[in-house]
């Protein structure tokens, strides 16, 4: 498939290529030569009035035998006339039209007047007015041809190179986005150029690294899930077949129901909660809120998913009448996950401390755990991004 889109696009560059070098040849041999223009004729239009000055130096015999020579070897025609207008010798039959006024204007102070195939000389005595028509030109084909081939050649080489200069990086990226398309997250372009294409393909590179990393994250989600919606349901299940057996020694068990089904919530408010983040434009309610509010319920939260662990809080008093304006939900998820991870993966207590300052507050988690390589590190913050633009500092006005 690739391999006729390549030819078809070297067959393009080739035709432009060589129609200019073409049109560019042409454009040089025919304007000055083969349309025989005035100006073309200038360097003849010399020569010529200078034989005919030295035709107004002869007698009659030998004006005839220079005239009898001239025209054995001249290439065009002519007509010699004398200043009054009377036809003294043409080589053309009928011969060549004299000298009109306008001409006649331009010999009175030039030697010669010029027009398309015409030349008008005049000698310097101004006894005598030759009109002369050069011959057209032929076209040089015996090394025009020649040239025009290697050209054509060389134009062709250069096309060639410069089709699949272009055409195998575009083949790259192509075959790149097909399977990548298909799903294959790994493919690349890897196009190493520092030109346009080296931009597309790093920008195609990106984008790819960016999808391959949602799509991973989002797999790692529905894992973890998976395997967080496991433990609650199991508990469920077991309290319903104690409940069937034995309502009565199933009190116990069922009382913890309750709270299994808050865990459920809570993981279907996350997964809510992601799909909503993950949207081009996710929509942030900001509402001014203290920052003890949003301590008080990350505490009791806590307390109520890990009541064997203990949360220490720093907040200074003052602090936690501040007001600052911000998305309550999103902000307390986001605590409420970090509170979570320092409370699984580490055993020692797990400290809320807060700081403020005149710009920014601070919230930070504190724990003994068993730390994250550096390649969890760097998707740190790929997983959850509530809290991050959900709040915006606010003075207490109070």
């Amino acid at each position: 498939m690739t391999e006729p889109r390549r030819s078809r696009l070297a067959w393009r560059v080739y035709a432009l290529n060589g129609a200019l070098a073409l049109a560019i040849m042409v454009a040089l041999l025919v304007l000055p030569r083969y349309t025989r223009s005035a100006r073309y004729f200038e360097p003849q239009a010399s020569i010529f009035q200078l034989i005919v000055d030295r035709w107004s130096l002869k007698d009659r015999a030998g004006l005839e035998e220079s005239l009898a020579r001239f025209q054995t070897r001249v290439r065009g025609t002519f007509s010699l006339y004398a200043a009054d207008g009377t036809l003294l010798h043409t080589m053309a039959q009928p011969p060549l039209d004299p000298a009109d006024d306008d001409e006649r204007a331009e010999l009175t102070t030039g030697k010669w007047a010029l027009s398309t195939g015409r030349i008008v000389a005049r000698s310097d005595d101004r006894t005598l007015i030759a009109v002369y028509a050069p011959h057209r030109t032929g076209f040089p084909w015996s090394w025009v041809l020649p040239i025009g081939a290697v050209i054509l050649v060389v134009v062709g080489g250069a096309s060639i190179w410069f089709a699949r200069r272009l055409a195998i990086p575009l083949d790259r990226l192509a075959d790149a986005a097909r399977r990548f398309g298909a799903g294959d997250v790994r493919a690349r372009a890897a196009l190493r150029r520092h030109d346009e294409l080296g931009e597309v393909g790093r920008a195609f590179d990106d984008m790819a690294e960016r999808t391959a990393t949602m799509l991973a994250v989002q797999r790692r989600l529905m894992a973890d899930v998976s395997h967080e919606l496991r433990t609650p349901l199991s508990r469920i299940r077991v309290a319903l077949e104690l409940a069937a057996e034995d309502p009565v020694a199933a009190k116990d068990v069922l009382a913890d129901v309750s709270g299994d089904l808050d865990e459920i919530d809570q993981l279907i408010e996350d997964i809510l909660t992601t799909a909503r983040l993950d949207g081009e434009q996710p929509p942030i309610n900001r509402t001014p809120t203290t920052i003890g509010e949003l301590v008080e319920r990350a505490a009791q939260r806590f307390a109520t998913r890990h009541p064997r662990r203990a949360l220490a809080r720093e907040l200074a008093p003052t602090h936690g009448a501040q007001l600052l304006t911000c998305d309550p939900a999103l902000l307390r998820r986001a605590l409420d996950n970090l509170l979570d991870n320092a409370a699984k993966y580490s055993d020692a207590d797990v400290r809320l401390v807060v700081t403020t300052t005149a710009d920014a507050i601070a919230f930070e988690i504190i724990d003994r755990g068993i730390g994250m390589t550096a390649d969890e590190l760097a998707q740190a913050f790929t997983d959850h991004r509530a809290g991050m633009t959900a709040c915006a500092p606010r003075r207490n006005t109070s």
